[in-house]
């Protein structure tokens, strides 16, 4: 089974002020914070394709953290 793959369609990305917020971190041209939490608050810098498996599955996994 491969692991699940997202990709990012521009060069921006966000900085948490707290590095314990950072969730997620992708290393692509260096490494920089992809997923972040704070409290019960989500956040990705990603969108998933709800049209192909592995999006509808973080999507999912997004619903059952409710």
């Amino acid at each position: 089974m491969t692991s699940p793959r997202f990709y990012f369609l521009h060069s921006y990305y966000f900085a948490p002020a707290r590095e314990e917020d950072t969730l997620a971190v992708t290393d692509y041209y260096g490494p920089f914070t992809s997923a972040v939490r704070v409290g019960n608050l989500f956040g990705t810098q990603f969108h998933p394709e709800k049209s192909h498996h592995w999006g509808i599955q973080l999507l999912r996994n997004f619903a059952e953290l409710a």
